[in-house]
């Protein structure tokens, strides 16, 4: 989840404060293409080893990988939730998305990525389809007014209908810390029946939330609907309560409740002690939930899986345990699971633990979550855009205690990334009209066939830079020819069928994906040729006939024979070149004797000839 991409001049975003604006705001945690450096890992809690054992769930693992590899559309996401429909299909919902092919070395490409704040994925079997807007950015289901986006909270199928719950998010002029802030919540109708046209889907209308649509400092507002959970009679609707106040993490545990699937009945809200019609009066039932967690039921006991805000980006798994829907306490709880994604730098981090309802029965529960990195690298390129597989859903299985077991602050294990890959990008990274570092040592090498490579050495720090590469013939006086190299780990570039005995001149200069520009280098230049064939022998294949032979090694080219009559007869040129090493010669005298040489050609011209050799009588 959230958003604010850097692509070479096509669009930008902003600089997203992790920990203390997310945390506060009431939303969870980072930028997919970029984001602020973390607060430092020594403030995490003392680790103490206490967790379920977690086995991975490859199927799924597998099913979504390989479709964002291949897909051409959603190639990975945050906020997954999943229905199952009662014709077998699993929908599943997802916010940010990046949106496009994903290259066969498994690279995103930053260009041509766009980033749906909301759509789904619908699963038929081992089928996956796509379900995105029709807009530029392709996401799915647009705000109301006061809203710049929409992030999905639970879904409940009611009859032929999904009824989705987005919340609102709005951005902040100036970013800083606190790059956007909460507006509101919209409940959203999905008809099952026309699930692939989001053009049928409609807004419903449902009490607005408290919610001061406000970045300040101490401004609230109450996200409903994060998660449901539904009894026999009723639906609770579990929110969201963040509070901005500086660096401390304020999340609070909201409840209300409507007849069973009712959404637009009266709404009735938890006040610590019995229901209440007035939303002010909602109780904050417990502090330390994220902005995607589920409720379910095991054993008799509610039980709440959520991320602590202990570890700030690096957040155990943990649950809270309940013998009813509204008792959730601080004091029963549950500490789970570290993922084995999590650096210890934070630099790649989980969130949003939500169980998979369909493949969950008993104490045996499947679960999603998402990985995001916020690593760049000198280029101001993110991880996520470089190796694809990192966002996209992981799933694990574990049997879920039915009663809390305790336990402390889990540290993260996995080490960081390491280099290109850093928290700290250069400076230059946030602001586009900065200059960019630029390459260095340019050379440009001539080699037999017309080939000239031109080659430099990448800029520092070291990153995935892209590369405008500039050229031109100073023989014939042309003007430059420019273009993009978009090859991350390309420092040459390879040019072919150039015209013999022209000089070529070359400049380069290094972009990054936040749009920085180096000035060009130097200019470097060579001068292309075609070799001379060799080793040319001739023979008389018949009275009237002489077959021609030689040796070239040299690439892209064709040979253009020519001969005379010995000693001084005038040079006969065929009409077309041969693309075989070897020619006959016809209708010859066979009393004479015949000089026979060959020239590498391309499309520009002709190289020099070779030797010539010397085809003898054919008497």
């Amino acid at each position: 989840m959230f958003g604010g991409v850097l692509i070479r001049g096509v669009r930008r975003g902003r600089r997203i404060g992790i920990v203390s604006a997310l945390l506060a705001a009431g939303v969870l945690f980072g930028s997919p293409a970029e984001a602020a450096p973390p607060a430092t890992a020594a403030t995490a809690p003392p680790a103490t080893a206490a967790a379920v054992p977690v086995t991975p769930y490859a199927s799924l693992n597998n099913l979504f990988q390989n479709y964002g590899n291949s897909s051409g559309q959603w190639s990975g996401g945050d906020g997954t939730q999943s229905l199952k429909l009662p014709d077998g299909r699993v929908v599943w919902f997802f916010n940010d998305s990046y949106y496009g092919s994903v290259e066969s070395n498994g690279t995103r490409r930053p260009f041509a990525a766009v980033m749906p704040r909301n759509m789904l994925v619908i699963q038929n079997g081992s089928t996956l389809t796509s379900v995105a807007g029709s807009g530029s950015d392709r996401t799915m289901v647009p705000p109301a007014a006061g809203g710049d986006w929409l992030w999905g909270g639970d879904n409940m199928l009611v009859g032929g209908t999904i009824y989705k719950f987005y919340q609102r998010f709005k951005s902040q002029p100036g970013g800083g810390a606190f790059g956007f802030y909460p507006t509101g919540v919209e409940l959203v109708a999905m008809p099952v029946s026309t699930l692939t046209n989001p053009a049928t889907f409609t807004k419903v209308s449902i009490p607005s939330p408290i919610c001061d649509g406000s970045p300040n400092q101490g401004s609230r507002c109450y996200l409903w609907g994060t998660a449901l959970y539904s009894t026999a009679d009723h639906t609770y609707i579990y929110g969201t309560e963040g509070v901005v106040s500086g660096s401390d993490p304020q999340k609070y545990l909201h409840i209300a409740r409507v007849p069973k699937g009712q959404f637009t009945a009266a709404w009735e809200y938890w006040t610590g002690s019995g229901w209440s019609s007035s939303q002010a009066a909602s109780k904050r039932v417990l502090n330390g939930v994220a902005e995607g967690f589920s409720v379910t039921q095991h054993g008799g006991q509610y039980v709440l899986l959520t991320q602590g805000l202990e570890g700030a980006l690096a957040g155990n798994m943990i649950a809270y345990h309940s013998g009813t829907p509204t008792g959730f306490t601080a004091t029963e709880r549950s500490v789970l699971h570290m993922t084995p994604e999590t650096t210890t730098d934070w630099g790649d981090w989980t969130y949003e633990y939500r169980v998979v309802p369909h493949l969950s029965s008993g104490s045996t529960v499947v679960v999603s979550y998402n990985l995001n990195s916020q690593y760049q690298d000198g280029a101001c390129l993110g991880r996520n855009y470089y190796t694809a597989s990192v966002y996209r859903p992981r799933f694990i299985q574990f049997t879920l205690p039915s009663s809390p077991i305790g336990g402390s602050y889990i540290e993260p294990t996995k080490a960081p990334i390491g280099s290109p890959w850093t928290l700290n990008p250069p400076a230059y990274c946030a602001n586009s009209s900065s200059p960019g570092p630029a390459p260095t040592a340019p050379t440009a090498t001539a080699t037999s066939g017309a080939r000239i490579t031109f080659a430099w050495t990448a800029p520092t720090p070291a990153g995935k830079y892209s590369y405008d590469v500039r050229w031109r013939d100073a023989t014939a006086g042309a003007a430059w020819n420019e273009f993009p190299l978009f090859a991350p780990d390309s420092t040459s570039v390879p040019f072919n069928a150039l015209t013999h005995g022209h000089r070529y001149e070359f400049q380069v200069r290094a972009v990054t994906w936040a749009g920085n520009y180096s000035s060009w280098t130097s200019v470097v230049s060579a001068t292309a040729f075609l070799s001379r064939p060799t080793n040319m022998t001739a023979f008389r294949w018949s009275a009237s006939e002489c077959t021609a032979q030689w040796t070239d090694s040299q690439p892209d080219v064709l040979w253009r024979v020519y001969w005379r009559e010995l000693p001084s007869g005038t040079l006969v040129r065929a009409n077309l070149p041969t693309s075989q090493k070897t020619m006959t010669i016809m209708l010859l005298d066979p009393a004479k004797r015949y000089g026979i040489s060959v020239a590498a050609e391309n499309s520009h011209g002709e190289g020099p000839r070779s030797t010539e050799a010397t085809c003898p009588t054919g008497r």
